[in-house]
């Protein structure tokens, strides 16, 4: 966990999160999805360890074991039809990725996700007996010998011997092994597995209730990991040393209007919170191609750099104010 951050100008740089100070995280979401440490290209991923408290405080935190009311998800249970109907019926044991807190947005909505289709699962570690019919391997951006974390856990579930599911994930390079079914999340990634089957995010997916509005005009938030372009702006924070569960997050993105973030979750979160959201780049092909597989048609718009963001909404102001005229 992390201390909380400390307040930044909220004119336009404010990236302030109420967020409970070290050591008193909600016992519950960090049993389901870990205490990540902020962002750092030489911090390696963690997987929380499988244990059966995780199931509950998973259903708990993704609201289907709650009455939770007045929910949205960007797309609804039919667009993911296609991954989990041949899960239907089957025992299945879940396989958390290594990852970080938008991960844990992406292992939310699979829950529930498994949850609207009557799916039996469970938690399953790689390192345990399997009394499962198929081991169904966590969605992200982990595919390929870049994330080696995850090779390698990938590595562990093939040889318990049951078929491996890869659910809706990204392809940083090939990866060429035989798994049961292969889920791709966006269409550049087709051409490192043109076998994959082109599937949303899960986070897609994640029915969350709608928000309260907006208490601040613009927030800046990026990434300050390996996956960063350009030069890095001094001012601005990166969501995942902010966060440290998907409520977080959400509940960050929930406080703008206006969202400037080269973060693929963090923007998914101001999209789950009806907000103007702009993605950028990131180092390889992700975030432009889920934006034009997905995203634009949900209203995101992207941009290539910061500036260009900014001057966008400068032009829509500009217009703004000439219709008010």
């Amino acid at each position: 966990c992390r201390s909380r951050p400390s307040d930044l100008d909220s004119r336009v740089w404010d990236v302030t999160v109420d967020t409970p100070p070290m050591g008193q995280c909600n016992e519950l979401e960090n049993d389901a999805v870990g205490c990540h440490a902020a962002t750092d290209v030489s911090t390696r991923c963690r997987r929380p360890p499988a244990k059966p408290s995780v199931v509950a405080s998973l259903r708990i935190a993704a609201g289907t074991d709650s009455g939770a009311s007045a929910r949205r998800a960007l797309l609804g249970p039919e667009a993911f039809a296609v991954v989990m109907e041949p899960l239907i019926g089957k025992r299945v044991g879940y396989v958390r990725p290594a990852g970080h807190v938008g991960d844990a947005l992406i292992e939310l909505a699979t829950m529930q996700l498994f949850d609207t289709f009557g799916i039996r699962w469970r938690l399953q570690d790689v390192g345990d007996p399997a009394e499962v019919d198929v081991l169904a391997f966590g969605g992200g951006g982990s595919m390929g010998r870049r994330s080696v974390d995850n090779y390698s856990l990938r590595t562990q579930a093939l040889s318990i011997g049951l078929p491996l599911v890869i659910l809706p994930q990204s392809f940083a390079d090939r990866e060429y092994r035989r798994f049961a079914r292969v889920f791709v999340r966006e269409r550049a990634s087709l051409d490192l597995r043109p076998d994959g089957v082109l599937a949303p995010d899960l986070s897609l997916g994640l029915a969350w209730p709608e928000p309260g509005p907006p208490v601040h005009d613009l927030g800046i938030l990026m990434r300050r990991d390996h996956e960063r372009v350009g030069r890095r702006l001094q001012l601005a924070r990166d969501p995942e040393a902010l966060c440290k569960t998907p409520a977080e997050t959400l509940a960050l993105a929930a406080r703008y209007r206006r969202i400037v973030t080269d973060r693929l979750h963090f923007a998914i979160a101001g999209l789950h919170a009806g907000r103007d959201v702009t993605l950028l780049p990131n180092n390889y092909h992700k975030n432009r191609s889920m934006h034009e597989t997905w995203l634009a048609n949900l209203g995101c718009h992207f941009a290539e750099s910061v500036e260009a963001a900014l001057l966008r909404h400068a032009a829509q102001a500009r217009h703004g104010r000439r219709a008010a005229a």
